[in-house]
């Protein structure tokens, strides 16, 4: 009996978890069902484990980003940046994409920003060409959704790391 008392509070606790779980996969429907009553056409959501997130109007888009390719350099590995890319280089750009944090917690000031939804938020689930390195000036609160920041973005030629995007002085932001 005193076990049984003991796991209580775990048990409620795991209950609560996976409701949370549960109304978080069924919310995005909800939207997808709120917009489609709203405008009458049928709209069929994201679905992130089997495309890279569509590019948005507003942002740079993913497509772009994830033309560089990889070469080799002086018996290195590093970034081909297309024409295309360069004029980017120092600009401030928004981008809208999937946290994935580096270290625990609520809010983030440095984290990767993917194309790619997480399977787990700890986990790459692309190549350095559709991920970018966020260095935040505000904290960015955590989401499994796409977010949008908006920074200084830099193409990293030869960084020691094999990042090939920097945003610095990032905050969180809005779409147009």
């Amino acid at each position: 009996m005193t076990l049984v008392r003991l796991l209580q509070p775990d048990l409620r606790s795991l209950l609560a978890r996976l409701a949370l779980v549960c109304l978080s996969a069924w919310m995005p429907s909800l939207a997808v069902q709120a917009q489609t009553a709203a405008t009458g056409a049928v709209v069929t959501p994201h679905d992130p484990t089997k495309s890279m997130l569509p590019d948005a109007r507003g942002a740079v888009p993913w497509s772009l980003l994830t033309t560089a390719t990889i070469k080799m350099s002086k018996g290195k590995l590093g970034p081909a940046f297309p024409e295309a890319l360069r004029p980017l280089n120092g600009r401030t750009v928004k981008l809208q994409g999937y946290i994935l944090p580096i270290e625990a917690g609520q809010t983030h000031r440095y984290f990767l920003l993917s194309a790619w939804s997480p399977t787990c938020p700890f986990c790459l689930t692309a190549g350095p060409e559709a991920v970018v390195e966020v260095r935040a000036r505000s904290a960015v609160k955590y989401s499994t959704e796409p977010v949008v920041v908006e920074g200084r973005l830099m193409l990293l030629e030869n960084d020691p790391s094999g990042v090939f995007y920097r945003l610095i002085d990032a905050a969180p932001a809005n779409l147009q």
